[in-house]
């Protein structure tokens, strides 16, 4: 069975071959997370096995063949299995087999599974309250001169922001966002996310069809705030200029204080605001309701989706509006990365079939890892490298369309290792690594 990979970051397990005791280690570092079978079998995940090397998803069942609860290896099929006691039970398999859990045709890692349980059920998020606006506005004024200001109209995301930017020196009588690309780098900057933009646009068109008589605007933003991209209809765009709500304005927390798009990206969770929350008076007019958008390939986040306009066009349900737009987002890439994943999968077949007898890794475009061979890991280990064969690992230096320092610095074994690009129909879609185990 082949299946689709969702990947959100999370724990970090120790890195060891797949046995019964690693297994039940596994268990204790990820209870109480939701990466365990017991605590997430009611949100519709069921255990299973990912094959690095075929990226076929195994479920997990007893050696009869019949579903199991919880983490098995006796079920898992021969090819995979190296050792078995005469019981049945299997004892150990081969290398690059991870596990974790299946739900709605896809496969998370148990981190995933952990983060993508914890979203589950905080789907409800607490809400700005409006009336509070008066209140608030006097807890500001008492915190900016170093009060008493405890009152619980202030709500923890709020507060925990507004010490982040009273930290940070952020000036609090600001009136806009400041501009933080011109005209050529926001031309790169949005080249750069072609890939964010491109799942975006069919969800912010729909979003401004559906915004037309709300005077709010729906924005995109890269991950560190940026604006990509705006939505809604012209008199609502034109109040949003004034305080910089266009492409090129900068919304992080670090730029321009407490705001929906910089609290979400800070919190790395859904964000509203109204009022008087935000920590700059010149944006304490507005309203505005933000979401994450995450990368699905290893749940990094990778921008945001926010709703804002003046605080009398404040609605309850802009922040689930938000949410689902995110969610919408990264659907939509999520489609874009499984499609790309295939088609290394096709494309490196006959590589790896052809070259047995090395050690190989291939990558996506973006050097997301997609299969490795069981020759890779004693290979890797060989070259004292850190570098984990698992379906959320990704190396920046291979990605394709980064050419930027944010790819980072790429481990020392690469620069020895042969390099041999993936092409399908005569467009480079990949990058199969051939290891040396003798380089170092």
């Amino acid at each position: 069975m082949v299946a689709k990979a969702v990947h959100t970051a999370g724990s970090t397990i120790p890195k060891i071959e797949l046995t019964p005791a690693a297994l039940r280690l596994q268990n204790e570092v990820f209870r109480g997370s939701g990466g365990v079978s017991d605590e997430n079998r009611s949100l519709g995940f069921s255990p299973a096995f990912y094959d690095m090397e075929t990226g076929a998803v195994h479920p997990s069942c007893f050696a009869n063949g019949q579903p199991a609860p919880m983490h098995l290896l006796d079920g898992l099929p021969p090819e995979l299995v190296l050792a078995r006691l005469d019981s049945g039970r299997v004892t150990a398999v081969k290398s690059g087999i991870v596990a974790g859990f299946m739900r709605q045709g896809q496969f998370f890692t148990r981190a995933q599974a952990a983060q993508a349980s914890k979203d589950l059920r905080c789907a409800s998020r607490k809400l700005s309250n409006p009336l509070h606006h008066h209140r608030l506005l006097d807890l500001w004024e008492r915190f900016m001169l170093g009060q008493d200001y405890a009152d619980e109209a202030i709500r923890p995301v709020v507060e925990d922001s507004w010490l982040r930017c009273h930290a940070s020196c952020i000036d609090p009588q600001l009136g806009h966002a400041p501009l933080g690309a011109d005209p050529d780098q926001m031309e790169y900057r949005r080249y750069r996310q072609a890939d964010l933009r491109d799942a975006a646009y069919p969800v912010l068109q729909r979003a401004q069809e559906l915004l037309n008589s709300t005077k709010s605007v729906i924005l995109l933003t890269d991950e560190n705030g940026l604006i990509l991209d705006v939505a809604g209809e012209q008199r609502s765009r034109h109040v949003a200029q004034d305080v910089n709500l266009v492409p090129g304005g900068l919304w992080s927390e670090e730029a321009v204080g407490t705001n929906a798009i910089g609290t979400a990206l800070a919190a790395g969770e859904a964000v509203q605001l109204y009022g008087a929350e935000h920590f700059c008076s010149g944006i304490k007019r507005f309203t505005c309701s933000a979401d994450v958008i995450h990368d699905p390939h290893d749940g990094r986040i990778i921008g945001a989706v926010d709703l804002s306009g003046l605080t009398e066009t404040y609605q309850r349900n802009a922040l689930e509006f938000a949410m689902n737009a995110a969610r919408l987002i990264e659907a939509n890439l999520a489609a874009a990365y499984f499609s790309s994943r295939e088609q290394v999968l096709q494309s490196s077949r006959t590589l790896f079939g052809r070259w047995r007898e090395q050690g190989l890794l291939a990558f996506d475009r973006r050097g997301r890892l997609v299969r490795a061979n069981g020759l890779a890991h004693p290979l890797l280990k060989a070259l004292d490298s850190a570098f984990e064969l698992s379906p959320q690992t990704r190396l920046g230096a291979l990605d394709l369309d980064d050419d930027s320092q944010s790819a980072g610095v790429p481990p020392p074994w690469l620069a020895s290792q042969l390099r041999q690009a993936i092409v399908q129909r005569g467009r480079r879609i990949g990058t199969l690594l051939v290891l040396d185990g003798a380089c170092s």
